[in-house]
């Protein structure tokens, strides 16, 4: 007959109940109620008989971790103590284990102590204060070690939490610096890209293309540089004010983005010089692209407000990089920018509302031809080491 009492699992009283659980484990009735007057005013006792018999209240309880410590005989039938306390560890891990044995076992109980992971065992006959007191440190060292677990899962749900909020924190600081990168790389005014954009995306894009030269892939796959500026702006300032000259900015941006390729880069160089980046267009196809802008802007009534619109031109000039297709490095994308803009130069000095493209010559180029067109284009042009391109004949240098 079982000498456990579901009196000592559910107590009535709340002091009973702040009392640590303690489980006794023995197979002779006298030896349960020597340890349970010995230990029950400072703890709460419940007991079985035998192992198999401790394994089913174990496994009855709600909640088996709130023993705190297992006292057990190790001579049982069926298990014993030993394999009795090896069959819960992994239920209870926490749980403190203790093997009451008598001599002739100690051997069996120091080789078996790693198995059961015993907190102590202690021989028979036992002194009751040693075994007391040896009951009070396991009971001890059990809740030192749940308040270690309590506070290790508490730092870890902080650290958690605090991760988190870092996280959060820092993809709100990317989102915010991606915008602000965004803005720094667009124009505030007509929302194209504007120089910054071109010095920081135009480098590696022109690295790409190197590649391909040296590899000998794409040799017609140019960059085409289109410089735009907008014939007689300043009189829209002068004669309508600022406001409306902002507007006709804001309309010429649309109307290059809406004529160009969705891959092209569309850049606001300042004032109202516009720059257009078009990469995998042959000479006659980026003559072709100047030619559909002047037409489109041609065509277009630019709103000012209060009912009044008026017409406006532009003036394009083209160059292409690599401006010498043999020598890559021959000139930087600046100069070739440069040499584009002395294309728009001749544009606008040749009637406006036309554009001009200077490309390679026929002539083998010298290490200074950069500084002879900036000097003197036309003897450039003559000589044959640049050459042009127009709609209209070019009156004026």
């Amino acid at each position: 007959m079982s000498v456990f009492n579901m009196k000592n699992i559910t107590p009535q009283e709340s002091k009973e109940a702040e009392k640590p659980l303690v489980m006794l484990v023995d197979d002779e009735v006298e030896n349960l109620n020597v340890l349970r007057q010995l230990l029950e005013k400072k703890f709460q006792i419940i007991t079985g008989l035998n192992g198999q018999e401790a394994i089913q209240l174990i496994d009855n309880m709600k909640d088996p971790t709130k023993i705190q410590l297992i006292i057990s005989d190790q001579r049982m039938p069926n298990i014993t103590g030993v394999e009795f306390l090896e069959r819960i560890v992994e239920r209870m891990p926490n749980t403190i284990r203790i093997i009451l044995t008598g001599y002739s076992d100690t051997q069996v109980i120091i080789d078996a102590i790693n198995k059961a992971k015993l907190y102590k065992f202690i021989t028979k006959p036992f002194d009751p204060i040693e075994l007391t007191l040896t009951v009070q440190r396991g009971i001890e060292a059990f809740q030192m070690r749940q308040e270690l677990i309590e506070y290790s899962t508490n730092l870890e749900k902080i650290v958690a939490d605090r991760t988190e909020e870092l996280n959060d924190k820092n993809d709100k600081l990317i989102e915010a610096l991606n915008a602000l990168e965004k803005l720094s790389l667009s124009d505030q005014l007509t929302g194209v890209h504007n120089r910054y954009f071109l010095n920081k995306f135009l480098p590696p894009e022109l690295e790409k293309i190197k590649r391909e030269y040296s590899e000998n892939k794409y040799h017609d796959n140019q960059l085409g540089f289109l410089m735009v500026d907008i014939d007689f702006f300043k009189e829209v300032n002068d004669i309508y004010g600022h406001d409306a000259g902002d507007k006709v900015l804001v309309k010429f941006a649309k109307i290059f983005t809406e004529t160009c390729r969705q891959s092209d880069w569309v850049c606001r160089w300042g004032g109202e010089e516009f720059v257009i980046i078009a990469r995998g267009l042959t000479r006659e196809e980026l003559q072709g692209l100047a030619q559909r802008i002047i037409r489109n802007v041609a065509t277009h009534k630019f709103e000012l407000g209060c009912g009044q619109s008026i017409s406006k031109s532009c003036s394009i000039g083209i160059t292409s990089f690599p401006f010498i297709k043999e020598q890559f490095s021959k000139l930087s994308w600046q100069q070739t920018l440069n040499l584009a803009d002395l294309a728009l130069y001749l544009a606008k000095n040749n009637g406006r509302a036309t554009w001009v493209s200077l490309f390679e010559g026929s002539a083998k180029p010298e290490d200074s031809i950069y500084e002879e067109s900036m000097i003197n284009l036309k003897k450039v042009i003559d000589d044959e080491k640049i050459s042009y391109c127009s709609p209209k004949a070019l009156n004026s240098f």
